[in-house]
């Protein structure tokens, strides 16, 4: 089975943790599209980097 997903563009003041909150309702969650963009750190961000957000 293959898995949906968004692309989110990351934007000044976005954290894993906020992109979280909004995508799935918990901050907690950061971990999750972490994993999916090849454990990206949360202080790794950059604005106009795309990642994807896994549903």
């Amino acid at each position: 089975m293959s898995q949906t997903f968004a692309i989110k563009t990351i934007k000044a003041g976005d954290t894993l943790f906020k992109i979280a909150e909004q995508f799935y309702g918990d901050r907690n969650l950061w971990t999750k599209i972490a994993a999916a963009n090849g454990n990206i750190l949360p202080e790794n961000l950059e604005p106009g980097q795309y990642i994807t957000i896994p549903s």
